[in-house]
């Protein structure tokens, strides 16, 4: 009969099974299971602020758009009153103004679409028009010394802001601003 020569009579050890982790083991799982989720949750979070920008800039973009195709359908001063920023007398509402220049100054809360029709939803919006005369030598120069009539080119600056609480007036923050030339020819 074979015998063991490292066996003393007596002493019998099973084979050793594993049926349970060890606190390392569990330990690291649980590291690499909230890690997990830290980085997920930081992810949301991220993807949910850019969403936000995103949706306001589109809002802006649209808002500015709506003016800029409104001036396109505007010729670029008056046939009556020629070349003048800002309204010209007795145009004391929007549904008075007849040209571009018209519109120098021109706060809207709210917006205003293309068909000059308030958009009520969009309170919390707020477009305004700036415009200048430009040196038709070089457009990046404002051309402060041109009289009217002798303007024929014009910077338009439309910025629309938003203000998340309508009950402080100091709260606007520009989201978007276009520039575009508008010439008189």
């Amino acid at each position: 009969m074979p015998t063991c020569l490292h066996r003393r009579p007596g002493h019998f050890s099973p084979p050793r099974s594993r049926r349970a982790f060890t606190l390392l083991e569990t330990s690291l799982a649980t590291l690499i299971v909230g890690l997990t989720v830290l980085s997920i949750v930081k992810l949301i979070t991220a993807v949910t602020v850019q969403n936000f920008y995103a949706q306001k800039t589109t809002t802006a973009m649209m808002l500015a758009n709506n003016l800029r195709e409104l001036f396109a359908s505007l010729p670029f001063n008056d046939p009556v009153y020629g070349t003048h920023l800002g309204p010209n007398t007795g145009q004391t509402t929007l549904a008075s103004f007849t040209d571009v220049e018209d519109f120098d100054g021109f706060v809207a809360n709210p917006p205003i679409d293309a068909n000059r029709q308030a958009i009520p939803s969009l309170s919390n919006w707020r477009q305004s028009v700036s415009i200048v005369h430009v040196n038709p030598n070089n457009f990046q120069l404002n051309d402060s010394v041109a009289t009217d009539s002798a303007c024929v080119l014009d910077r338009v600056t439309i910025t629309v802001a938003y203000n998340s609480n309508p009950a402080n007036s100091s709260g606007w923050t520009a989201i978007s601003s276009i520039e575009f030339i508008k010439s008189k020819y």
